[in-house]
């Protein structure tokens, strides 16, 4: 329990207070499912406020199976940042955003009549294309409201879109997030988290890429996991500070005593690894 609390109240710590987690990847790969069980299972338990907790599961995303695209634009939940209690003493405010997520091979939704849709967005006075659309406002919610980014990928073993199909997207958005510098992590959604074969994928992408990528099943999450995906999300934020703290009576060595050298020479490794 103390484990959680700490997590949690260092995420709270680096953004802020405000905990805005924009999650983004390819269509169909359970993005809304994730919302969902985040939100059921971290924030609407811990939510005093009985008006604003109904509002909240009112506002909660629909899901479902198959190649149908089920999200057509970026949807805060909830609308108003919920304010949660991490403990007696401590909130903080969390809200997630729900994003359309970039076209794959294979998807269904986009289309009428051999032809694309064309949909209004805030950001032109005509329409666009619907995939032109899922670009500029998952682009904007990462860029302009998250404070940190999840990256929701599949291995292919639910709905009716295969892994290849997920890859090259899934990779597009790895790229761009670190372009963007805020710190985000990769969930690889299956059927079967800990299976060998979907562990096995889950390291090679994590060597791949640089970034944590966890085995989750978004339909069954559970607290664990989001406090997994919360620790290693910590790790991505940067370092801004590094204290050092010596007793007494090594302040008082001269410079070149040998104890003294050992202590700033290791201080320098530690701050500065390129110059060791």
């Amino acid at each position: 329990m103390r484990e959680q609390f700490d997590v949690y109240a260092d995420i709270k710590e680096r953004t802020g207070g405000d905990m805005y987690i924009g999650v983004v990847g390819p269509v169909r790969t359970g993005k809304s499912t994730f919302i969902k069980r985040f939100m059921e299972t971290l924030v609407l338990p811990n939510m005093n406020n009985s008006a604003e907790k109904q509002r909240t599961i009112d506002e909660l995303p629909q899901s479902g199976s198959g190649k149908t695209i089920t999200t057509t634009e970026p949807k805060f939940i909830p609308k108003q940042a919920a304010t949660i209690a991490l403990d007696d003493k401590t909130n903080a405010n969390i809200r997630l955003i729900d994003c359309v997520g970039y076209m794959v091979d294979g998807a269904t939704g986009h289309m009428e009549e051999d032809k694309e849709r064309l949909v209004r967005t805030p950001w032109y006075d005509y329409e666009i294309p619907f995939s032109k659309a899922a670009h500029i406002g998952t682009k904007k919610v990462m860029t302009d409201h998250a404070t940190i980014g999840v990256v929701v990928t599949g291995d292919g073993s639910f709905g009716e879109i295969g892994r290849e199909q997920f890859y090259p997207v899934e990779k597009e958005f790895v790229n761009e997030m670190k372009m963007l510098g805020k710190p985000f992590i990769v969930i690889l959604n299956s059927v079967k988290p800990q299976s060998p074969e979907v562990i096995d994928l889950a390291e090679e992408l994590t060597n791949q890429y640089g970034v944590k990528v966890l085995p989750v099943n978004c339909d069954q999450l559970r607290g664990k996991d989001i406090l997994e995906i919360l620790r290693h999300i910590l790790y991505e934020f940067p370092i801004s500070q590094v204290r050092f703290f010596i007793p007494k009576w090594a302040e008082t060595l001269d410079m070149d005593h040998p104890i003294k050298q050992a202590v700033v020479s290791l201080s320098h490794k530690v701050n500065m690894p390129n110059r060791s």
